[in-house]
């Protein structure tokens, strides 16, 4: 069989690119969501827009403020309007303390260099095809060193296995990026007005609701 393909091997890859060209667009996207913002929401928004089907897996690992079963529920209300998006918990395999562990003390570890080769090869090898993803999504990281490395090593190595990748910039209010830790720094004063222009209704109304009294 080797002998009868490798003539026309270079013409055999053509045309499988030509056939992964027809396959459905699918994504993926993975997030901390520590919690939901709005921030989050838009990178949703944009990839949802580009693929027939979006998957997002939300880092199950407890090592966050706000608890696993409480972050992927305020992703799933917070997308509930987008039909063609489906939230997954992220399991061991994905952004763990099994395959990056360095993730969960990005605090301590910004001036690092970090090695998420194996996080991203599991996903490439392993994840991507048992959904069919061909294409993951993250936000650009101008700020967190750790985030901005894993982007890159996502950039080197998913095209090995046919994943293509695409950083959308982040969104922003007031000409400051939406993020999590925003959010988080304005809990400290309760500034629940504040808070509401960065995160989406249901977010908010969890908020208020678990630290309105405290």
């Amino acid at each position: 069989m080797g002998g009868t393909v490798s003539p026309y091997q270079e013409e055999l890859e053509q045309y499988k690119s030509q056939l992964r060209a027809l396959r459905p667009a699918v994504g993926s996207i993975v997030m901390n969501c520590n919690p939901f913002t709005l921030g989050h929401r838009y990178l949703v928004e944009y990839a949802a827009s580009r693929v027939e089907r979006l998957y997002i897996f939300v880092v199950e690992e407890d090592k966050s403020i706000f608890p696993f079963a409480d972050r992927i529920e305020l992703v799933r209300k917070g997308t509930a309007d987008i039909p063609n998006v489906t939230v997954l918990p992220s399991g061991k395999f994905i952004i763990s303390s099994l395959t990056f562990t360095d993730y969960f003390g990005k605090s301590e570890l910004q001036d690092r260099v970090i090695d998420p080769s194996m996080d991203v090869t599991i996903f490439g090898e392993y994840i991507a095809p048992a959904l069919g993803i061909n294409i993951r999504f993250a936000g650009e990281e101008p700020i967190d060193n750790v985030t901005r490395q894993y982007n890159e090593t996502m950039a080197r190595i998913l095209p090995k296995y046919g994943v293509e990748f695409e950083v959308i910039p982040r969104k922003e209010q007031d000409g400051e990026v939406i993020s999590a830790s925003r959010v988080r720094k304005l809990l400290e004063t309760k500034d629940f007005n504040a808070i509401s222009q960065l995160v989406p209704p249901t977010t908010a109304l969890y908020l208020k609701n678990k630290y309105a009294e405290k």
